[in-house]
């Protein structure tokens, strides 16, 4: 993460900030996707998926800190199996304990 946003131009904490737009919105799961598109990942297969999960449960159309505060309860092994959908970006935020430190800055920022 810090090659590729660095080569952006951007610092650790700007690009951690970034990160936390995946608390809007939705993603494309896998679960229940037909076994022919699982075969041949096509444009048509995400756009028509069956399930689009938000990456965080609680309002995904409303911006806010909870997806660093989710990060932080995942990291401490205190989260509901299908509270989060993170991806391994995601998870990068909180096991290296340089970026950690960012995340715990914007969990307490309103």
């Amino acid at each position: 993460l810090r090659l590729y946003f660095g080569a952006l131009g951007l610092s650790e904490k700007e690009f951690v900030a970034l990160s936390g737009a995946h608390d809007l919105g939705r993603h494309v799961t896998l679960l229940d996707m037909p076994k022919s598109c699982l075969k041949d990942l096509t444009r048509e297969c995400l756009e028509n998926a069956p399930v689009l999960m938000p990456f965080v449960a609680e309002e995904p159309d409303r911006f806010s800190n909870t997806y660093f505060k989710k990060l932080l309860r995942w990291y401490d092994r205190n989260i509901e199996l299908g509270e989060v959908a993170f991806i391994p970006t995601d998870v990068d935020l909180v096991v290296d304990e340089g970026l950690r430190t960012h995340v715990q800055h914007f969990a307490k920022d309103e």
